[in-house]
C-alpha cells in the first residue's frame, strides 16, 4: 500500500481526496523508531506530526507535581496520529510519545504542514475536524487513565 493509500484509511486523513492524499504524502518521511524511544518529551516544543505505519506508539503524562509519575493515557497504532499539538502555533507537546514497539512512523515537520494546510484551507478544515474527533476520544482517554490512578491511591 502507498502512502497516500495508507493516508486515506488513517484517523486524521479520511476525509481527503486522492490528490489531497497524495500531496499531504510527499510532505513527510518516513522514520524508524526502537522500542523504548523516547521521540518527544511532554513540554518541549512540538515540532513534529505523526503517523504510525507500523507498530505501537505509547502517549503519557505526567500525573504528578512533585516526582516524575508517568501514566499512559492512550497507545496508538497503525493508521492513529500522535504529536497533535505540533499543530497548532507554538504548541508544546501536552504528553511524552515512546515507541511501545519497533515502529515505522510518517513524519511530518509541523511547521511545513501548517504552512502548506493555509494555503489548502478546505484541506486544513476537513484534516481538523478529524483531528478534533481524535483530541476528543484522548481527553477521555486521559480522564479515565487519571480517574484508575486516584482509585489506586
Amino acid at each position: 500500500m502507498s502512502y497516500w493509500e495508507f493516508l486515506k484509511e488513517s484517523e486524521v486523513f479520511n476525509l481527503l481526496e486522492e490528490p489531497e492524499c497524495k500531496a499531504i504524502a510527499e510532505l513527510a518521511e518516513e522514520r524508524k523508531v526502537s522500542r523504548g524511544s523516547i521521540i518527544g518529551k511532554e513540554g518541549d516544543k512540538g515540532e513534529e506530526f505523526y503517523l504510525v505505519i507500523e507498530g505501537q506508539l505509547e502517549i503519557s503524562i505526567n500525573a504528578a507535581l512533585t516526582e516524575p509519575m508517568p501514566v499512559a493515557i492512550a497507545t496508538v497504532g497503525p493508521g492513529q496520529i500522535s504529536g497533535w499539538s505540533s499543530m497548532y502555533k507554538d504548541g508544546k507537546l501536552t504528553a511524552t510519545i515512546k515507541a511501545a514497539k519497533d515502529s515505522k512512523v510518517l513524519v511530518w515537520n509541523a511547521q511545513k504542514l501548517h504552512e502548506f494546510l493555509l494555503r489548502n484551507c478546505g484541506m486544513g478544515y476537513r484534516i481538523l475536524q478529524q483531528l478534533l474527533a481524535v483530541v476528543a476520544r484522548r481527553l477521555v482517554n486521559t480522564r479515565v487513565a487519571l480517574m484508575g490512578c486516584v482509585m489506586e491511591r
